[in-house]
């Protein structure tokens, strides 16, 4: 492991390791009346410090939460959450908390989430992170990561697969300890041996792609929207082209100025199938939409368009 790229990055922070937090499966059930909502009392206190500090316009306020966030990991808040949790389930085996594939919410403010979260298995690729967050390993076992440099040719809104990764070491983040995720500046490859929880506390999304590299050549594979509506939505422009009824045209043409640049090239590439004369118009302004994707979609469907047109 080489330790060395965790201080010089940034991206760790350690002090505290030799306390620990509790253990999952180890809280004991409060005796009446002795602290009963203590773990409670945790979270809100947490949530209270975070409304006051951080604001989403101005997201370095996030990183000043870093204390607060090592007092809830050492608080008996999050074992206490999931033994509750397990307590209804086990006596209502009907019971839907608020939970994910692989994760628990335990509470979800503007523009931001706490969770914890079970990393199982390795991913298939690299991903950038379109978050700001910070990490804590629950239990005793560590959690381990390769560190990787996002190239200056690197732009979140434009994939190009022709950029790669740059090594840029390697490290642990021990029980106690918090990983701090420079996105702006790494991707990270969590190596899972065994299952681990891992306690979450992420910013909401502030990049529009969620990048995928390949592991073995470190190029970029793939890019995804970084939030479940933007691809909603880019489907929803595709399905309305693709039924070509001329009611939608009006959700088409709004479609084609939202402020995702996926979503706008979805519409774009669409609204001629529901009319020439309409695309035609709309379709003048998005050769100078500032993404490249959205110009270029709109030129080939306005060459496409008139090329139908008789002469």
């Amino acid at each position: 492991m080489n330790m060395n790229s965790l201080s010089e990055a940034g991206l760790s922070s350690e002090s505290g390791l030799h306390s620990g937090p509790p253990q999952i499966g180890s809280e004991p059930d409060p005796a009446p009346g002795a602290g009963a909502d203590a773990p409670d009392a945790d979270l809100g206190h947490f949530v209270e410090q975070v409304e006051q500090t951080f604001k989403a316009d101005a997201l370095e306020s996030f990183w000043s939460l870093e204390e607060e966030f090592r007092r809830l990991v050492h608080s008996r808040c999050p074992t206490a959450f999931f033994n509750r949790e397990l307590r209804r389930l086990a006596g209502n085996p009907s019971f839907m908390g608020n939970w994910r594939p692989n994760q628990m919410m335990l509470h979800r403010g503007p523009g931001y989430a706490l969770s914890i979260g079970l990393f199982d298995k390795p991913r298939q690729y690299i991903h950038s992170s379109p978050f700001y967050g910070m990490y804590a390993p629950l239990g005793q076992e560590s959690l381990y990561y390769d560190i990787y440099k996002l190239p200056q040719s690197y732009r979140n809104g434009v994939f190009d697969p022709s950029v790669r990764l740059e090594p840029a070491g390697s490290g642990i983040t021990a029980p106690g300890g918090i990983l701090l995720l420079q996105t702006d500046q790494y991707a990270y490859d969590f190596r899972i041996e065994r299952p681990l929880p891992v306690l979450k506390f992420i910013t909401a999304p502030y990049q529009t792609m969620e990048w995928l590299f390949s592991k073995e050549q470190l190029h970029a594979w793939q890019a995804n929207d970084s939030e479940l509506v933007s691809t909603q939505l880019r489907v929803s422009a595709y399905i309305l082209g693709r039924l070509a009824h001329a009611s939608s045209l009006e959700a088409l043409e709004q479609l084609s100025t939202h402020g995702h640049h996926a979503v706008r090239w979805a519409a774009v590439q669409n609204i001629g199938r529901l009319s020439r004369s309409v695309a035609l118009t709309r379709l003048e302004p998005a050769l100078d939409d500032p993404h490249p994707h959205v110009r270029r979609a709109a030129a080939k469907t306005l060459r496409q368009l008139k090329a139908k047109i008789p002469g």
